[in-house]
């Protein structure tokens, strides 16, 4: 090792040497860290070391990278002193210790070999003195011990929190919003109580959102009119994200929050492709339930049903979110292929080919990854003859008829013969339960049965004119039912059904069918939530040439 790279605490050999221009560099990886102001004293006790080694510091040769992890290299301070090195803008580098410039052996080596290169003399403060092959040996263990130190602690802090939570204590600061995060004190220990103002927003926006049915940009507008920020953004304006993960938070209905959920790891796709990231573990990946550790707070929504009602509504937004799509398919969202998995829109605009395809085929590329083969499907075609097969359906004058009798009936009995029909019915009731009584009272004896005869007779008289009464009732609201123009409603319903644009039409699809199946020999099979049956296994009108291109092309061979 060059002897250029000295690690010395003896400042007279220093004294007499001409002063040199020398350089600070000093580092600490965590928040907290920057709060106890840690950077200040690593600096100040190198600056007292510079100065009574005889040298000089300008102040642009102090670098500082506050708040950055040991374990990655690429950092703007350290890059820069790097760089100024290699111009030879200073001859001595000092820091604090080796783990300054990095927890990981192998960086502290490039770097080092780096400053050698350069004939830059490495001081540092707290490592060994390296003069011996010995020494400079025992001094490269000292930056494998950083690197363990690093790990050892990682470690230490992870058991003492896991054992923590486990005992029931409040580890994670950071409330949900409707909380608020009270700090232990000598007496109490760390806990979380109700934000009232807060919880009142929660409230209010699961209201919105499960009851009203408004949708999450009406939320955003509202909170805005109310003058109601959130927790954490300067301005007024609430995001989509914040609202969604607020109707999604389980814990406002269970009252339970986990610690232990997830972990750190490096993102496959990182956000941004900046070069300089302080954290190298920037994303988060779920752990498995049974590792989470529960802790109880008060919950704020009582009707646990409005959770799943939530739930299905923000699954069913996501799923038929609007997409910047080439082409509109009619059936997104309902269409399966016959091995089970979702079809999914395939196509190019270029030539306007677009299919539904089997979802695994759009993911494996390679044939022999694919479990279905399955050919693809026209989605143009598919879309039409889907359509014209519900329209046939739907605009069926007996069907029609029924619903309109259906629904005009339920508005009939919200006039004043459903008054008169509850009247009369709770009449009956009390006749019912007055023959119940004389019977019981002759079976004690209470009464003789030329009493009881006569009574009962008088009781069945009543119940049979009431009877004839509630009948009367329900023939007058079927004879207003009747005067309805009926042909007339189908025919306007039909025009409706027949003019429906395409928005319209994919609504219609979400509201009555299930799932379309692809089947085998192009077969499709249509399940719907009508009164009749809707099971639809005709041939449809094409047939593909070739199933092992990967766009197929389709020949028309009947229309329907």
């Amino acid at each position: 090792m060059n002897s250029l790279v000295s690690n010395t605490n003896n400042t007279g050999e220093l004294q007499g040497k001409q002063s040199q221009v020398a350089a600070l560099y000093a580092r600490v990886s965590t928040s907290r860290q920057e709060q106890q102001a840690t950077i200040e004293s690593q600096i100040e006790e190198t600056k007292r070391r510079i100065l009574s080694d005889g040298n000089i510091i300008p102040p642009e040769h102090i670098y500082i990278d506050n708040g950055w992890s040991g374990e990655i290299i690429e950092r703007p301070s350290l890059d820069a002193m790097r760089d100024a090195a290699t111009e030879g803008h200073f001859k001595l580098l000092y820091v604090y210790d080796r783990g300054r410039l990095s927890r990981r052996f192998v960086h502290q080596e490039v770097i080092l070999d780096e400053l050698r290169e350069k004939e830059v003399e490495f001081i540092s403060l707290h490592d060994i003195e390296a003069k011996t092959p010995e020494e400079m040996m025992m001094q490269s263990m000292m930056g494998i011990f950083h690197e363990y130190e690093r790990f050892k602690i990682a470690e230490r802090f992870r058991r003492g929190k896991l054992y923590k939570a486990k005992s029931g204590a409040l580890i994670n600061g950071n409330a949900k919003y409707g909380y608020r995060y009270i700090k232990r004190t000598d007496t109490t220990p760390a806990r979380v109580e109700v934000n009232e103002e807060e919880a009142r927003v929660v409230r209010m926006v699961w209201h919105w959102f499960g009851y009203e049915g408004m949708s999450i940009n009406n939320i955003k507008r509202r909170l805005y009119d109310l003058g109601i920020p959130p927790r954490k953004r300067k301005s007024k304006f609430w995001t989509k994200g914040p609202i969604r993960r607020l109707l999604s938070c389980e814990t406002y209905v269970s009252g339970i929050v986990y610690y232990n959920k997830s972990e750190a790891v490096v993102p496959k796709k990182p956000r941004t492709n900046g070069k300089y990231k302080k954290i190298k573990k920037s994303s988060r990946r779920r752990r498995p339930r049974e590792e989470w550790i529960p802790y109880r707070v008060t919950p704020l929504i009582e009707d646990v049903s409005l959770y799943d009602k939530i739930k299905k509504k923000l699954s069913y937004n996501k799923r038929y979110a609007r997409k910047n799509r080439r082409f509109d398919y009619l059936l997104t969202g309902k269409i399966y292929c016959s091995c089970g998995n979702r079809r999914a829109g395939d196509g190019s605009s270029k030539h306007g080919h677009f299919y539904y395809r089997c979802s695994e085929r759009i993911h494996k590329i390679r044939k022999k990854d694919r479990k279905c083969h399955a050919k693809g499907v026209n989605a143009q075609v598919l879309d039409k003859a889907v359509w014209k097969e519900l329209k046939k359906y739907l605009t069926k004058p007996e069907l029609i008829k029924k619903h309109a009798k259906k629904w005009l009936k339920s508005q009939a009995h919200q006039d004043s013969n459903l008054k008169e029909k509850q009247r009369l019915n709770e009449l009956i009731a009390k006749v019912v339960s007055e023959e119940e009584r004389y019977a019981k009272a002759y079976g004690s004896g209470s009464l003789e049965f030329d009493q009881f005869t006569e009574l009962m007779k008088q009781t069945k008289r009543r119940k049979t004119s009431l009877q004839k009464q509630l009948v009367e009732v329900e023939q007058r609201v079927e004879q207003q039912l009747t005067d309805v123009e009926f042909e007339e409603l189908a025919s306007e319903a039909t025009k409706v059904i027949k003019s429906l644009d395409l928005d319209n039409k994919k609504q219609v699809i979400r509201d009555i069918i299930e799932k379309v199946t692809i089947l085998e020999r192009s077969r499709v099979e249509i399940c719907a939530h009508i009164p009749i049956a809707l099971t639809s296994t005709e041939k449809l009108g094409y047939e593909p040439i070739s199933r092992n291109c990967r766009i197929a092309e389709y020949r028309k061979i009947d229309s329907f």
